[in-house]
């Protein structure tokens, strides 16, 4: 479990960009295909270099300044999950926080945890308007 500023970290978001839509951003897309080949040769310092930056980038594009985790998928969809913590530079994987974090909505009927696919730009502004409301709340939380 990380600690930021002596508070536990929450999934505040999560969603998945599939892999047919990289014209969205291809310079996201790009980087994440770098990482993923590093990882796929099991090149774990230069994953972990290139995620980070893949991170900062998608924080940047996506306007997030919430500690962000950019993993793949198998089917080459891009996993991005947003957490209420402080961005640190570093990369964590879904795996070191675990999926049960995930918010509620996620929950299947069978217990499983399932990431919503982003199909279209407006699902992917949808989201990112939540997560900015979410951003202000936890804000407003923090100065009570």
């Amino acid at each position: 479990a990380y600690e930021s500023r002596g508070r536990k970290m929450k999934v505040t978001s999560a969603f998945a960009l599939p892999h047919d839509h990289y014209d969205w951003n291809k310079g996201l897309y790009q980087l994440a295909m770098v990482t993923r080949n590093y990882l796929v040769d099991n090149d774990h310092e230069n994953f972990r270099k290139y995620n980070v930056m893949l991170c900062n980038y998608a924080r940047e594009i996506f306007k997030i300044p919430n500690l962000m985790i950019v993993e793949w998928k198998p089917s080459n969809d891009i996993v991005f999950i947003v957490l209420d913590g402080t961005p640190d530079g570093c990369c964590h994987t879904a795996y070191d926080i675990g999926y049960h974090h995930l918010p509620e909505e996620y929950k299947e009927e069978d217990g499983r945890y399932s990431i919503p696919l982003i199909h279209s730009q407006e699902d992917l502004d949808e989201t990112l308007a939540h997560i900015h409301s979410m951003n202000i709340l936890n804000k407003l939380e923090v100065e009570k």
